[in-house]
């Protein structure tokens, strides 16, 4: 598949509501850039019970065939409604996403209301930097169409804070699953995958590739979750996987967290419906 490319860009500075933010590595597909408002593969975000917080700033070390991107943990998004951010709100959207988190069937229909009210107040999100909070280290290793990522966090996760780990392309292209070699339905903005039912792909019908997240090894001590997912609104235009590490109720060391993304060209027998 040389038609595919997996690089690095630093002057790729992202679409939509993640313009800016520090990515992962990209994916192209000849000239078409696959990645779009996506995070890239191996990027990260952090969470704790006020914020999210993302990267923009960053360092790069190569060892051989090897790249290291450490991250650093310096932007704090919150949501301002007419210009003027609004802790309460924020508190509030932050609550609110960890709940629809946990319904993939009910997605569609809670998001009905959401962009006409956020029309109507205002409702935008704000992404200021701040002093860092720590440094995430992601190691990548591309062997053909295959990534290797390791990923450690130099300070510990602190009480019920949540490393992300994400694996995001453009929504515009993944519009599906590929399952046992069968197009299945539209992937839902969250929904957690079990262990047993790992490696999980998503396709891209166009190009006819199917783009998947292997099972991640981490310690036994690091509680852990596996997510798909894919949102195309007028901001948003994401579709991939998510390794969620915590919440925990004490600090937690994170020495070295691996897994493989790939990509393979494979044609898929007609939707399945459920």
């Amino acid at each position: 598949m040389g038609q595919i490319r997996i690089v690095t860009d630093e002057h790729y500075t992202g679409e939509g509501i993640s313009q800016g933010l520090a990515r992962g590595l990209l994916v192209y597909y000849q000239d078409c850039n696959l990645t779009g408002e996506g995070m890239g593969i191996g990027s990260i975000a952090l969470r704790d019970i006020h914020y999210t917080y993302f990267s923009r700033s960053w360092t790069d070390a190569v060892d051989g065939e090897i790249l290291i991107r450490t991250f650093f943990i310096d932007t704090r998004m919150s949501w301002s409604i007419q210009e003027k951010q609004v802790f309460l709100l924020t508190r509030l959207i932050e609550y609110a996403t960890r709940i629809y988190m946990r319904l993939p069937r009910a997605q569609k229909i809670l998001m009905i209301p959401v962009f006409p009210l956020r029309t109507l107040l205002g409702i935008h999100p704000v992404f200021e930097t701040i002093s860092p909070l720590g440094k995430v280290r992601c190691t990548y290793k591309v062997n053909g169409n295959d990534i290797e990522v390791e990923v450690c966090m130099e300070d510990p996760l602190k009480e019920h804070e949540i490393l992300f780990l994400l694996n995001e392309l453009s929504a515009r292209w993944f519009t599906d699953g590929c399952e046992k070699g069968r197009q299945t339905y539209q992937i839902p903005a969250w929904e957690r995958i079990s262990s047993v039912n790992l490696p999980v792909s998503l396709f891209d019908p166009v190009h006819r590739i199917r783009f998947f997240l292997n099972h991640p090894s981490v310690p036994d001590y690091i509680p852990f979750s596996v997510y798909r997912g894919r949102e195309h609104t007028e901001d948003l235009c994401w579709a991939g996987f998510c390794i969620q590490l915590g919440p925990s109720d004490t600090k937690q060391i994170l020495p070295k967290v691996g897994y493989r993304i790939s990509f393979s060209e494979e044609k898929c027998s007609s939707t399945i419906t459920t």
